[in-house]
This record gives C-alpha cells, structure tokens and sequence, in this order.
C-alpha cells in the first residue's frame, strides 16, 4: 500500500452511470469467487495527507465517503458522511482511541499486543488490546481485536475482479474483514458485523 495510490478517481462518465445504476432499489453484493496462490507481502499506506477521501456504496447501493481531518505521525482522525468519526493509531487496523455519533461516542486506551502488521503476508497475525467506555455502557469494558492474514482470494465488487489480501479481525462483539487490494493501495471493500447487523462497503475511488 505504498504512498501513492494507482486507481485516484473512476472518469466522470463512468461515475455518472454508476450513480444512476445504484440510485435505484439494486443490492451491491461482495463475492469471493476463489481462492489464489498467495500474493507476494503488501506494504503499508504510507502517509496520506489531509483530506484524503475513500469513498464508497453501501450494501444498499447508497453513496458514502470517509474523509481524514486530522493527524499527526502518532494517530488520525476520520470523519464519515453520516458524521461518525473517530481517532485511531496509525500503525495500522487499529481500533479506536475516541469516536463519536458512530452511533455511540466514547474513549478508549489501545495497545498494540503483538505480531506483524506490515508487510501484510498471508498467515500473519496481530492483536491490539482495548479498554474503554461509552455512552451506551455504564461501566469501563475490555475488548481485543485479533487479526488474520486470511489465504489470498479473487474478488468481484463495484470496480470489478481484483486479485486481494484479506484481513479477518474477530473483536468482543463481532468482526471486521478487510480486502485489500496490491493493485489499487488499499482496501476495496469493508465488512463489519455486529449486534446490531452487518456493514459492508465497496470502494468506488479515492480522493488525495
């Protein structure tokens, strides 16, 4: 995922008519249509500047973007389109030091546990371990995500066919998989389950 991402924007036709696709009832559905012989370790993102956006559809087909709006060369803030946004360490998957109307707001300590994150290799593991406390709980919880380099696999979403690394992160109340694509810089699609259903994102393009 190195600094300078390849796929920047979709060309405005092509954006337009994926627009009028998806504002329709249509259901974006990621598939995993087979597993691939590993691909080689994938570096980390680099530094993204102020302003950098990942947009995307939601399983709904409903547009959404997550913006960063803050940061330093310790920890970075995101808001969404929806107004979450949360701070979280940079060293990589990291889970949320602060975050607010997502749809809770809260705090947490985080620490990073052990492992390797970068280069991502299929087979590599990690752990961060969390304490926090929210507006939905009356008392401080203790989490963990414990993360996987999952087995390489090809992938149809929005953009197309990609040859992916994925991440699977189990966490106290559900999990998160990342599919990040070697190609593109960074994640294509987002999946994240909780009590509360699924969330699942597709990328669309980014903005620097």
């Amino acid at each position: 995922m190195g600094g300078a991402v390849k796929l920047k924007t979709l060309n405005s036709g092509w954006l337009l008519a994926f627009f009028i696709l998806f504002s329709s009832s249509s259901v974006i559905a990621l598939e995993e249509l087979q597993t691939i012989d590993p691909l080689p370790p994938m570096d980390g993102p680099g530094f993204r500047a102020l302003g950098w956006q990942w947009h995307y559809v939601d399983a709904d087909g409903k547009p959404g973007f997550m913006e960063k709006i803050a940061g330093d060369i310790v920890s970075a803030t995101y808001k969404r389109s929806d107004g979450c946004s949360w701070t979280r360490p940079v060293k990589g998957f990291a889970p949320a030091t602060q975050w607010s109307n997502c749809p809770s707001s809260g705090k947490a300590d985080v620490s990073f546990a052990g492992g390797n994150i970068w280069p991502l290799t299929v087979g590599s593991k990690f752990t961060w371990k969390i304490s926090g406390k929210s507006n939905l709980l009356s008392k401080a919880w203790q989490s963990s995500r414990s993360c996987e380099v999952q087995p390489s696999v090809r992938v149809r979403t929005v953009l197309g066919e990609y040859d992916v690394h994925k991440l699977y992160c189990k966490e106290r109340w559900g999990t998160r998989t990342w599919w990040l694509s070697p190609k593109v810089g960074t994640a294509i699609a987002y999946r994240q389950t909780t009590r509360r259903g699924v969330i699942l994102q597709e990328m669309t393009h980014i903005e620097p």
